[in-house]
């Protein structure tokens, strides 16, 4: 290398055609430190391959490589600069490309300066002012990328807002986000293409945005892209909580944009109730990073409706960072279909209480439960009085009608932990946990008083009549009903409208 040469005040950086750094001069030594021998990716980004091969950013060596091209310009981001944007310019000299690195975020930095450096590059760039928002300065790229009818001139010194007006919504909302960290890359499609979104912090005075189109040159990406697009799946990348990437399908699902996804945190979207369910989650994938985590959970949309996901996870690293990727199904009808089925199976369709199936299930964990802990319960059996005659006399309409207007009494005047279900016909069966066996004959009593009490509408009075039981150790459900059935028997044959108590 001729130090002479490239004596400049920036670093200067020679790279053979294997990415491997054959000389610096001393302000890249003053910048980067002792480089020589080292793979460039490395040096400038801690990757263990060429940089195009994990960045969506061009390599300018690439270019060079593959092109008839003698000179590359661009603005890159290195990891080893902290995010701080680095002016890069790559000339071919015989075998060896010379780098020349221009730091954009010196103290001096002027906004001409960028102007004069940006307006010609391969990128769209758009430097906006980060406290009036006013637009600074736009370059030939950016209007090119969305075929935007109106010049450079046209925008500068204007609000932001005038630069949204021709761009798509997915777009032009991420002007307004907030969510962005300086360098972080983000990936959208547009038109058929994936288009790369950085943001970049310029001396805390003005906002870099930078848009990068990537063609599809190659057949595999070209069948990779269209299954991302027209895949009924919704696909994410997501790193430290927030979207970096997701297909238009995941952005329908959430009912929103795909620009007011990226960058934005998942937890937004995860419904309250199940936001723990995702800590412990990312907890065990912790433990195992090659773990493939499959798990259903409900979503709150951007119009705010609750729908149900399932999702499918792997963590990868991606960029230096722990990431993962994945996939999400809508399963929202699934699981209303199982919802109605869970109901047919176990809700009494009339009265909307549990039903003969249900009751005998929780029946026996109670059973299991008194067997395990010593805990106490009792059964209340009751039907109503003379039943047939409202049928006979006044018809079965008006017969359902009285018997979802008890119901409605008799949950009122029951606790929640008590199970109330229809037995059959116009029987009816409380289960009662209770500390003491004149707990579940003061209930029966209250309810059997509330319902003699209660006025039928176009019907006299009715009256039940109520047998309880209750648990001792080693009964079954059998022996416990049996004991129930026979009180109520008793009350019956007492006269009526009296609750009667099996010891």
């Amino acid at each position: 290398m001729n130090k002479q040469k490239y004596d400049k005040n920036y670093a200067v950086i020679v790279v053979d055609k294997d990415f491997n750094i054959a000389s610096t001069n001393y302000k890249a030594v003053e910048e980067y430190g002792d480089i020589v021998g080292k793979k460039c990716y490395r040096v400038f980004n801690d990757y263990e391959k060429p940089c195009d091969e994990i960045s969506p950013y061009v390599c300018p060596i690439r270019v060079l490589q593959n092109t008839s091209l003698k000179k590359f310009t661009s603005v890159y981001a290195f990891n080893r600069k902290r995010g701080n944007y680095v002016y890069l310019t790559v000339k071919k000299e015989g075998e060896h490309f010379v780098q020349e690195h221009i730091n954009l975020n010196g103290n001096k930095l002027d906004i001409l300066d960028v102007n004069s450096i940006l307006k010609n590059l391969y990128e769209g760039i758009v430097i906006i002012d980060s406290n009036s928002r006013k637009i600074k300065m736009i370059n030939k790229k950016f209007i090119s990328i969305f075929n935007i009818k109106a010049d450079e001139e046209y925008f500068l010194e204007k609000d932001v807002k005038e630069i949204q007006k021709y761009l798509p919504q997915s777009i032009s909302n991420i002007f307004d986000r907030k969510e962005f960290l300086s360098g972080e890359e983000f990936v959208v499609h547009y038109k058929g293409k994936y288009l790369i979104i950085k943001v970049i912090n310029i001396n805390g005075n003005y906002k870099l945005w930078s848009f990068i189109e990537k063609e599809e040159i190659d057949l595999g990406d070209e069948i990779f892209r269209i299954l991302l697009e027209t895949t009924q799946v919704g696909i994410f990348l997501q790193c430290g909580g927030r979207f970096m990437y997701a297909n238009p399908t995941l952005s329908s699902m959430l009912e929103t944009m795909p620009g007011e996804l990226i960058g934005a945190k998942i937890d937004k979207y995860i419904y309250s109730k199940d936001r723990k369910k995702i800590l412990k989650i990312a907890k065990k994938r912790e433990s195992n990073k090659n773990s493939v985590e499959k798990h259903t959970l409900r979503i709150t949309t951007g119009t705010g409706k609750m729908k149900w996901i399932e999702v499918t996870s792997k963590p990868i690293s991606f960029k230096g960072k722990d990431c993962s990727i994945g996939s999400v199904i809508d399963i929202t009808d699934r699981k209303e279909l199982e919802e109605n089925l869970r109901k047919l199976a176990t809700i009494d369709q009339l009265t909307g209480i549990y039903n003969r199936y249900a009751f005998e299930k929780f029946f026996e964990k109670e059973i299991n439960r008194a067997e395990r802990y010593k805990t106490k319960f009792s059964i209340i059996m009751f039907d109503i009085d003379n039943f047939k005659n409202i049928n006979d006399i006044y018809g079965h309409q008006i017969g359902d009608r009285v018997l979802k207007e008890i119901v409605k009494v008799v949950k009122k005047n029951i606790r929640k932990s008590d199970i109330f279900a229809r037995w059959g016909g116009e029987e009816f069966m409380i289960l009662v946990p209770i500390k003491n066996r004149t707990d579940a004959y003061k209930i029966a009593e209250k309810i059997r008083k509330k319902i003699e009490k209660h006025r039928f509408d176009g019907i006299k009075n009715i009256t039940i009549s109520i047998g309880v039981a209750f648990y001792k150790e080693g009964d079954s459900i059998k022996t416990v009903i049996r004991r129930a059935d026979t009180a109520l028997y008793q009350a019956k044959k007492s006269g009526k409208n009296v609750t009667v108590v099996s010891y």
